[in-house]
């Protein structure tokens, strides 16, 4: 099914890196709410082709800039960069906006095709852990039409349809029941698509232990992933104090007073796990009780920086410098 939006074009800007598709919805078992591609603003234009405003929030999810360490597996947007899965996972479960699925189950996606980059094929993953990194690809019908990423389309929406796994077991989220589902094309000026979160129904909710978690690196590539950070941290640390700047932080307001994203904030209770006490190094987590006291309640200033004492602070940089392993969640 294709929709197509009128053109208000004033210019053709067409440049490497800046041609762009958003997911504008993803949509599971009927009658369960819809996902939305992360840092994806309804306030951004969808008629129209130029860079600046129209591609703003289009993420670029490069496998170059992934195993550099510059941005996590969902890639970054050229409005406010790295995307931190776990954040943005959490800003949709707190807002109840996370498609439900189960085991062998469709869902449609429906992509806008910004100008030319951001044709078809695409390919979509799923992160069963939510926030590991580790994905599995899916089988993806009705594909938005296009060759290598490329075609003459512009300002037009596609609804494609990917199936979940037959043995799909979601784990991730503070609910242990999410995934994250992935969804990128073919362009070599990009790959140009995004993520979303999902829910699965027809499993229990998994509490994690640190002996249950199996995430790991190898030798290689933890020697690669130092020699990157070390590389690149000292152009970090500058980009971090200009993100800190006076004239930065003005930059960023004027920017989300523009755009429409809400952050909705819900408590987290303090949890005290139950363990079987003795025997093993780690023992196994039979139950968690929530404790009496701190809850995390965090601010909706859009600065997500948190503290150890779970209240919310912020520099006026939504993101960090793009460590991959800081900011996400090594779940399994």
């Amino acid at each position: 099914m294709r929709f197509t939006s009128s053109l208000l074009v004033v210019s053709y800007l067409f440049t490497l890196g800046n041609c762009h598709s958003v997911i504008l919805n993803a949509q599971g078992i009927s009658n369960s709410p819809a996902s939305v591609g992360f840092q994806v603003d309804p306030a951004i234009a969808r008629n129209c082709i130029n860079i600046n405003p129209c591609q703003q929030d289009a993420t670029i999810i490069r496998d170059a800039e992934i195993k550099a360490n510059l941005v996590n597996k969902c890639g970054r947007t050229q409005l406010k960069g790295n995307i931190d899965v776990g954040e943005n996972t959490e800003n949709a479960i707190a807002a109840k906006a996370v498609t439900q699925v189960k085991k062998g189950s469709d869902i449609t996606v429906t992509l806008h095709q910004v100008n030319a980059d951001g044709a078809g094929p695409y390919i979509c993953d799923v992160d069963e852990t939510g926030n590991s990194g580790t994905f599995t690809n899916l089988t993806v019908a009705n594909n938005v039409p296009g060759s290598n990423g490329l075609s003459q389309t512009r300002a037009t929406a596609f609804n494609i349809t990917v199936k979940m796994p037959d043995q799909l077991k979601c784990t991730g989220g503070s609910t242990g029941n999410v995934c994250v589902v992935r969804c990128r094309n073919t362009s070599v000026a990009g790959p140009f698509g995004g993520c979303f979160p999902v829910e699965q129904v027809d499993t229990e909710k998994t509490i994690n232990s640190p002996a249950s978690i199996k995430t790991k690196v190898s030798l290689v590539e933890m020697a690669n992933e130092v020699e990157a950070n070390q590389a690149a941290f000292k152009d970090a640390v500058r980009a971090n104090e200009r993100a800190g700047s006076d004239v930065s932080k003005q930059n960023l307001a004027i920017v989300n007073a523009l755009l429409n994203e809400t952050v909705v904030t819900k408590s987290f209770a303090e949890e005290t796990p139950t363990v079987v006490v003795g025997g093993g190094e780690a023992p196994a987590v039979t139950s968690i009780q929530p404790a009496k006291g701190r809850n995390g309640n965090c601010n909706n200033n859009r600065n997500k920086n948190s503290n150890s004492n779970g209240n919310g602070n912020g520099n006026g940089n939504r993101n960090g410098n793009g460590t991959r392993r800081n900011n996400e969640t090594q779940n399994a």
